[in-house]
């Protein structure tokens, strides 16, 4: 049986969540409050074959919403991750948005269009979304 589960804003797990839950989030985003909590979430989803796969999303205050997809088959520790791009020059700024949490600079969006990413992953959560744009991590030039 599939099972779909977050984490969001907290270290409280939800079961089979809502997605008219979280559009208050990004459709009237106010940084507010997105503060009130962790300023994260981790949409998870695992198929009755075995495959998995998770989007993280990411707030700032200073930069918008970044967004990763991660899909692994079954059996793999380490499955394929991408991000978002909205800006490919900023694609390898990599900076701590708080709490020792680090993302690429250009992967951060407006609130809206990391929206239609978790929409996509509601309604098929197996694909990434193709109304954002999307980078491997392997091509980021991550620190040492």
């Amino acid at each position: 049986m599939s099972k779909f589960y977050c984490f969001f804003q907290g270290p409280v797990l939800v079961e089979n969540p809502q997605l008219d839950s979280f559009a208050e989030y990004f459709l009237d985003y106010k940084p507010e409050k997105w503060m009130g909590g962790s300023g994260d979430g981790v949409f998870s989803f695992e198929s009755d074959s075995g495959r998995s796969c998770d989007l993280s999303i990411l707030e700032s205050k200073e930069y918008g919403i970044s967004v990763s997809y991660n899909i692994r088959e079954p059996g793999e520790r380490r499955g394929k991750e991408y991000y978002s791009v909205s800006n490919m020059e900023k694609i390898n700024d990599i900076e701590d948005v708080g709490d020792d949490q680090f993302a690429p600079v250009g992967s951060f969006l407006p609130p809206q269009e990391a929206w239609l990413a978790l929409e996509d992953f509601f309604n098929n959560p197996l694909c990434k979304s193709d109304r954002i744009k999307w980078i491997n991590s392997d091509e980021i030039a991550w620190p040492d």
